[in-house]
């Protein structure tokens, strides 16, 4: 009778241990960012580097050129997006630009699942930013769009720029 008793007692000590192992596992899970994973039948092409030297760094900075103010003596010269096209095409670099930031959190260019990801998503935000203020063509929500995207690469490379 006591050996049943002591193998009750272990069976429900294992028990309750596997539920708490389920419990805390799921909660994890539930916490971290996730990161895309590349789909089989669409391999990687691009590694970080060549998405950032070849989408990232140039659609960023036709965000910054958009809007500004030149002072010279010359005079003073607004630049900003004025005809349909030139607006077009600013929001088609900010869409891609929160594109770039997409594919740097899918499969192997995922560096960590904490700072990597929210900083890569703070990048796709500000681009996403960026497209609201081209859709309602206001030149001074551009400009502070830029800072947000500015603030989003500063901080990501702060951290993760490799030399």
């Amino acid at each position: 009778m006591r050996m049943v008793h002591a193998v009750f007692a272990v069976s429900a000590a294992l028990f309750i241990f596997g539920i708490g192992l389920v419990v805390v596992g799921a909660r994890s899970l539930r916490d971290a960012p996730a990161a895309v994973a590349s789909s089989p039948g669409h391999p990687e092409v691009a590694s970080t580097k060549q998405i950032m030297s070849a989408i990232t760094r140039p659609t960023a900075d036709a965000i910054f050129r958009s809007v500004q103010t030149n002072v010279s003596d010359k005079g003073v010269e607004e630049i900003q997006p004025r005809t349909p096209e030139e607006w077009d095409e600013l929001g088609a670099q900010a869409a891609a630009l929160a594109e770039s930031g997409t594919l740097l959190m899918t499969g192997s260019r995922v560096v960590d699942q904490g700072d990597w990801i929210k900083m890569s998503q703070a990048m796709v935000d500000a681009a996403k930013q960026t497209i609201k203020a081209v859709e309602a063509k206001k030149p001074e929500s551009v400009l502070e769009s830029g800072e947000a995207v500015n603030i989003s690469c500063d901080t990501c490379h702060e951290r993760y720029r490799r030399q």
